[in-house]
């Protein structure tokens, strides 16, 4: 098995190692260089790591400095998938869209219409009866 993002499960093998600090995944858009994500992450340790010299992070879900970061290719766990992504999940499904594909290659440009059906789904979301 090969490397695949955390959050999303998304193959990683079209991304240049090692990650630098702003890599993020082209399906979902999260951070690569995260605690998560990392061989030494361990969320049973009260640091939450499991390498002796490196510093504490505060959130292990954005991107960090931390230079003992190694990547591990089983970091995905479907069941624990971050809050943010399962949030982005339902709205699009609320807008009627089926995957969850958010790179910028594969979304075609919307037409006026579209655009105008859009506005007036937002704002029939808002309305005051």
């Amino acid at each position: 098995m090969g490397l695949v993002c955390w959050q999303c499960g998304e193959s990683l093998k079209e991304i240049p190692r090692p990650f630098t600090r702003l890599e993020q995944c082209r399906h979902c858009h999260a951070d690569l260089h995260v605690c998560v994500m990392c061989r030494f992450y361990n969320p049973r340790m009260s640091d939450k790591c499991d390498h002796e010299l490196a510093e504490r992070a505060r959130e292990f879900e954005i991107a960090n400095f931390c230079q003992y970061y190694k990547p591990k290719p089983d970091a995905f766990n479907p069941t624990t998938r971050s809050t943010a992504y399962d949030a982005m999940q339902k709205l699009q499904s609320l807008f009627g869209e089926e995957e969850s594909d958010t790179s910028d290659a594969k979304k075609t440009p919307l037409s006026k219409d579209d655009l105008e059906e859009a506005k007036k789904r937002f704002d029939d979301l808002f309305k005051s009866d």
